[in-house]
């Protein structure tokens, strides 16, 4: 290594902190449903709700293009399937959410 590479290249990094944030991270017990919780340092919040079972959208594989429309259009028919299970479950994971605030709203009252 040259003079000039070892100067423009430090051994150490003095890092600067611009911001920071803490985060949160939670999952289902069977792993489908994760929630990320970001909080700045302002106090901002910001979260995030997946479904890891929805992760994998449609496709078609197959030795010639027709056969791979077929598996496309039944992969989604099976994911149509799968959005409307989970769908189902968010609103009901909603509505008992809101029953609780509800009822918690009640209680102090």
């Amino acid at each position: 290594m040259e003079k000039d590479d070892a100067s423009r290249h430090p051994a150490s990094i003095e890092w600067r902190t611009d911001s920071s944030e803490s985060r949160k991270e939670q999952s289902s017990p069977d792993g489908s449903w994760h929630l990320d919780t970001k909080t700045g340092q302002d106090g901002s919040r910001r979260v995030h709700l997946s479904n890891y079972d929805l992760l994998c959208p449609p496709m078609g594989i197959g030795e010639d293009q027709a056969e791979c429309w077929r598996k496309f259009i039944r992969g989604c028919d099976e994911y149509a399937k799968k959005l409307a299970a989970v769908r189902d479950e968010a609103t009901a994971i909603l509505a008992f959410m809101e029953g609780q605030q509800a009822i918690q709203g009640n209680n102090h009252e």
